[in-house]
């Protein structure tokens, strides 16, 4: 759909009375998706460069015979990738998004995949698990270290605020409590909100309705008075929909044919929202 034919049918093109702008964090407002992907190739060349660290005390204190190195850059991406995949979305419990939780199951299947194919990596994997906390925190600094929001983030917002409209967030927990809202404030963004609403606050991630059911709660507004952004309409619009948000795909960080009953419009750059929200005051 393109951002001049904006009206799904069925939609009404009546005007209405758009007080509040909520939208969802990664990929709507900052590239997540490509500072993801190089950071855990850098994780997975760390976890690569310990374990070899590992073997090489082996082979100095002559322990266990041949060690073998087996292992890869690419064999432990595609156990990680196996195991994010597993757990994303699985359940709406904060803890799901443990980046420890994924390093820790990575590191064990890691360990069962190199026995299955009789290629030991003859160290000790339960160091290796200890260690997992240490690479959540590594992993937190290099997505903070080069996360960037995207170019018309910021006037964007600029806008709307002075537009006179309240701006909100609701974002999913990242699996370790506080990191969202520490996130949202390097990008400077959280001076922009006046509702700011993470998993880590309700104990339920999105799609839960107690996300936006606390909105509205804070807000004291209706839902039809409100407007909802994200990338991932499953997650982020289905349910604002059902409490009569107007809803927003935005596909800046990935582009898609699929087509949706619960998204209102569709856009491919963030500043379009304000075309949008013109046509609807």
């Amino acid at each position: 759909m393109s951002l001049f034919s904006f009206f799904k049918k069925g939609f009404k093109k009546s005007k209405r009375d758009i007080k509040l702008i909520c939208f969802d964090i990664d990929n709507t407002l900052c590239d997540f998706a490509a500072v993801e992907t190089e950071t855990e190739a850098y994780m997975a060349e760390l976890i690569l460069r310990d374990i070899k660290k590992l073997q090489s005390k082996i082979k100095k204190h002559g322990k266990h015979g041949n060690v073998k190195n087996s292992c890869s850059v690419f064999t432990i991406l595609k156990i990680f990738n196996q195991v994010k995949k597993e757990y994303l979305y699985r359940d709406l419990k904060p803890g799901t998004y443990s980046r420890m939780t994924w390093f820790k199951t990575t590191i064990e299947r890691l360990n069962g995949n190199a026995a299955s194919d009789n290629t030991a990596l003859s160290i000790s994997f339960d160091i290796m698990i200890l260690r997992s906390s240490s690479y959540e925190k590594r992993y937190w600094e290099q997505i903070n270290k080069k996360l960037r929001n995207y170019p018309a983030t910021i006037s964007t917002l600029d806008f709307l605020k002075s537009k006179g409209f309240k701006l909100a967030t609701i974002s999913d927990s990242d699996g370790l409590v506080g990191m969202k809202y520490h996130r949202i404030k390097l990008l400077g963004l959280d001076k922009y909100f006046d509702y700011i609403v993470t998993g880590d606050d309700i104990g339920l991630n999105k799609p839960a309705i107690e996300n936006w059911n606390k909105l509205l709660e804070l807000s004291g507004l209706k839902g039809k008075q409100c407007v909802m952004i994200g990338d991932h309409p499953d997650i982020d619009l289905v349910t604002a929909k059902r409490l009569g948000f107007i809803t927003i795909w935005t596909k800046q960080s990935l582009n898609n044919d699929l087509r949706h009953d619960y998204v209102d419009f569709e856009i491919h750059d963030i500043k379009e929202i304000i075309d949008v929200v013109e046509k609807l005051i």
